[in-house]
């Protein structure tokens, strides 16, 4: 059987993950790293908390990395509209600084289909 190796990987190359929400694809998206402070995280949380939508944590547009002190001051303030907004943005200038763009947007091939099928109709 033949030795096959994995291309390497150049600085101009792109590693892209079908999005998900497991814990492994979070991690990977936000290269382990808080989205607030930038240092190590060590939890993920939900911009909205699963004890108001059970769905949150089956959104992986919902979840983001955070260290202790960050996740501790984001619920200390109280979790509303506000605060949650300021994460989502905080979520998206992460995503920008950890070279993750191509995430910001992305809209599921099966949500390509849909959208044409509604356009088409």
């Amino acid at each position: 059987m033949p030795v096959r190796y994995a291309p390497r990987l150049t600085p101009e190359t792109k590693e892209f993950v079908i999005p998900n929400a497991s814990d492994n694809f979070i991690w990977f998206l936000f290269k382990h790293l808080c989205v607030s402070c930038h240092k190590p995280a060590s939890e993920i949380n939900e911009i909205l908390p699963r004890s108001r939508s059970k769905e949150s944590i089956l959104n992986w547009e919902n979840r983001v990395t955070m260290c202790r002190d960050c996740h501790n001051e984001y619920h200390r303030q109280g979790v509303n509209s506000k605060t949650q907004e300021e994460l989502f943005f905080k979520r998206q200038e992460a995503l920008k600084l950890f070279g993750r763009e191509e995430y910001i947007n992305y809209v599921s091939p099966i949500e390509v289909e849909i959208i044409e099928e509604l356009v088409s109709a």
